[in-house]
């Protein structure tokens, strides 16, 4: 039974955590959650930039000259994508609290264990299809896809370790709290659940970017993939009222997309 949305089933007396997460939402906070996660974004890259500057400059160097240098270099890649996703959810905590929220409560309620083990394996497997289709495609593109990763691909154990926090736990926490917390719960009180549901996968499959690296066939197919994934993981958060199990969804998903790559660093690579 559908939870909250348009063509949710009528209550007569429903629950107050189903008046929570719907009020607690404003359209606004589309706009705020990206521009809060950009702010926080700018500020820590800025302030890596001026303290490794400081620190760990040579004599002689500008902070313009030191700053295109770190800019390049992997760990501040890391660091950047780190406090992006950290700055989604940091602005989404503190949008809540101002409203007299928690996010526990809005998007994180309590599930059925059975549930959170079922979306693990259901991630895993959506990462072998993933896997399987890259495998069809032509050795050109598979190529760019390679290319395209190299400024985040670890070459020791501790980038591995923070591509597996990125990857594994805020990527899908601030993904999932953005498109499905936010997003999915909004549009569904305009619109049927399979219309949110589709709007939503859109644009996050397009927001992964593979359609515009590879502008063809395996662009359209990675793109696709990452649709039906996406509408997936917004069926879970509908029908059990929680960002619980798609989150675990998305980071088994990512974690079984990582294992060859982090367990090739770990066999070989220094940490």
């Amino acid at each position: 039974m559908a939870i909250w949305g348009s063509d949710a089933a009528p209550n007569e007396a429903p629950p107050r955590h189903h008046d929570v997460r719907v009020s607690a939402l404003r359209w606004y906070d589309l706009v705020l959650l990206p521009l809060g996660a950009a702010g926080f974004a700018l500020v820590t890259g800025l302030f890596l930039v001026l303290a490794d500057w400081i620190f760990l400059a040579p004599e002689g160097a500008t902070p313009g000259q030191w700053a295109r240098s770190v800019s390049s270099s992997v760990w501040f890649a890391y660091a950047l994508q780190i406090a992006l996703y950290a700055g989604v959810v940091l602005t989404g905590f503190a949008l809540l609290r101002w409203r007299g929220c928690r996010l526990s409560e809005v998007y994180f309620p309590r599930v059925r264990f059975r549930s959170v083990l079922a979306a693990g394996g259901l991630g895993a497997i959506f990462a072998g299809l993933f896997m399987g289709l890259l495998s069809l495609l032509p050795p050109e593109t598979q190529q760019q896809l390679i290319e395209q990763s190299e400024l985040l691909s670890p070459t020791s154990g501790g980038e591995a370790l923070a591509l597996l926090f990125l990857a594994v736990l805020l990527a899908p926490l601030a993904e999932e709290l953005y498109f499905r917390g936010v997003m999915l719960r909004l549009l569904s009180e305009k619109m049927r659940f399979v219309t949110s549901a589709s709007l939503t996968a859109i644009l996050f499959s397009l927001s992964h970017g593979h359609l515009f690296v590879l502008p063809g066939p395996g662009g359209w197919a990675l793109t696709g993939l990452l649709f039906t994934v996406g509408f997936v993981f917004a069926a879970l958060a509908r029908f059990t009222g929680s960002l619980r199990v798609p989150v675990v969804m998305h980071g088994a998903y990512n974690a079984v997309l990582l294992a060859p790559g982090v367990t090739a660093v770990f066999n070989g690579l220094p940490f």
